[in-house]
């Protein structure tokens, strides 16, 4: 192992197929690493970082079968292969960003392997009842099958890495159960520097994220519905034709934000719902950038990232604490008696916590530390080698 600028370094992400926040964890990864080659299953052009697209990027075989990327999560029994084929050797310096199933790369002893997981994988774990029932009774055998085998492998994956980083204590909590792995937790990069405060705001209360199930945002609609109140919906997917069909007259979808728009949103918001249950969420500190207060589901990294219910003048937000239209708009109720209490200036104090360079600070750090342990006992990882001799 070589130290310092000498080190040979690759960056692995699970695909290049839509921007989102694994994508700003490369962006931050190669920000900090210049010279480091990136290598991930599938990568559209149209959907790669430019500062991604200017470097060496290599793709697995997968990404070179004629239409593969329009269905890859239905070639997910076959990632293993494609991980386990990706040719890492030279490397000294391994980081793979990992939903399932980047963790799962091979490297050698004299190299290490620092996994920063955003979750492991909610379809084979602790959401694959609730997946299963999504699929037509006919593929739940076949699936349950599949899915079994990818949890064998997924276990013995994690082994494999000499340390984990998770993106939140949440993920962090889930690494240790489903994988007997601790970790460290390094918040993801936030862009708080775009964020301002604006002196004037709507009365209109904001979501912005991809249209999916997961996001919850038939909760949002209804809710509005229900009590009369504007909602704009910033973003596109596969739900949108569902959600607008059960849209009142106080529901407006606005499709695809631009950057700069985006920001005057959040800026101007009333606050933002948010309903998920996500492993950390960066959109509720993006509002939060802008000085804006968040009404969040209280589950998962909105407990880490948003201050609710607080008595010392800190609070940022409000939770509800049931994924139903009834505990959301009594959260919104609650949001309005108490909307004079939160001041713009705190809520965006606390979001730049989480800022880029806060992360690019710690994840160095943690490296670094990580290299000098390396360097003076290579950290062959002692569960893989307990796994290795089974």
């Amino acid at each position: 192992m070589v130290s310092g600028s000498k080190l040979r370094v690759a960056i692995v992400h699970y695909w290049f197929l839509v921007y989102g926040g694994g994508e700003r964890v490369i962006e931050a990864l190669g920000d900090m690493f210049p010279h480091a080659d990136i290598f991930a299953l599938f990568a559209d052009e149209r959907s790669t970082p430019e500062t991604i697209r200017r470097r060496k990027l290599r793709t697995s075989f997968l990404d070179r079968i004629p239409g593969a990327r329009k269905v890859s999560r239905e070639l997910f029994p076959f990632y293993p292969l494609a991980v386990e084929s990706l040719d890492l050797r030279d490397y000294d310096l391994v980081i793979s960003s990992d939903s399932p199933p980047m963790k799962g790369i091979l490297t050698h002893n004299r190299q290490l392997h620092i996994c920063y997981c955003h979750t492991p994988g909610r379809y084979l774990w602790d959401s694959f009842e609730d997946f299963r029932s999504t699929l037509p009774w006919l593929f739940r055998p076949g699936f349950s099958t599949v899915a079994a085998y990818l949890r064998r492998w997924d276990y013995q994956a994690a082994q494999r890495v000499n340390h984990f980083v998770a993106n939140s204590r949440y993920v962090a909590d889930r690494i240790r159960r489903y994988y007997q792995r601790d970790s460290t937790v390094i918040y993801p990069p936030v862009n708080t520097d775009y964020g301002y405060i604006s002196t004037s705001v709507s009365d209109a209360y904001l979501h912005v994220g991809r249209l999916v199930e997961g996001k919850r945002i038939d909760l949002l609609i209804q809710a509005c519905n229900q009590l009369g109140r504007k909602l704009l919906i910033a973003g596109t997917g596969r739900e949108e034709q569902k959600l607008k069909a059960m849209a009142g007259p106080t529901i407006e979808f606005l499709g695809r934000v631009p950057d700069s728009q985006l920001s005057d949103l959040y800026a101007t918001s009333r606050a933002l719902l948010f309903a998920a249950d996500e492993d950390f969420g960066i959109v509720p500190l993006e509002a939060q950038a802008h000085g804006r207060p968040v009404i969040a589901y209280a589950k998962g990294g909105s407990l880490e990232t948003v201050r609710g219910n607080s008595s010392d003048g800190q609070q940022t937000g409000v939770f509800f604490h049931q994924q139903t239209v009834e505990s959301l708009a009594q959260g919104i109720r609650q949001f309005e008696e108490d909307e004079a209490l939160f001041d713009p200036k705190t809520i965006r104090r606390h979001a730049r916590q989480f800022d880029t360079a806060v992360f690019k600070e710690r994840l160095q750090s943690l490296i670094e530390e990580r290299i000098s342990a390396y360097n003076t006992t290579p950290p062959l990882n002692d569960n893989f080698v307990r796994q290795a001799q089974l």
